[in-house]
């Protein structure tokens, strides 16, 4: 059985970020250690209007982080598929 709440690291801005993915019932979430700021940034995935799927923090909030570190949580995952 996989792990169900996997820890990884991320560069992010010349800081190695601790990443903890949460598994809940249809939602995966993604709690993101920033030295500088408490508590840590929890983030998804959601959906617009148009079905457009984009990274936001919950709670809202930062949202500016949210849009750059998600695209580095991707990365991670697409790099363990090659």
């Amino acid at each position: 059985m996989e792990n169900q709440n996997e820890i990884f690291e991320i560069d992010y801005e010349e800081n190695c970020l601790k990443v903890e993915m949460i598994n809940l019932p249809g939602q995966v979430l993604f709690r993101v250690s920033v030295p500088g700021f408490t508590p840590a940034l929890v983030l998804c995935r959601a959906s617009d209007s148009n079905h457009v799927k984009f990274w936001t923090s919950v709670p809202e909030g930062r949202q500016q982080q949210a849009e750059k570190i998600g695209p580095l949580i991707e990365k991670h995952f697409r790099s363990k598929m090659k």
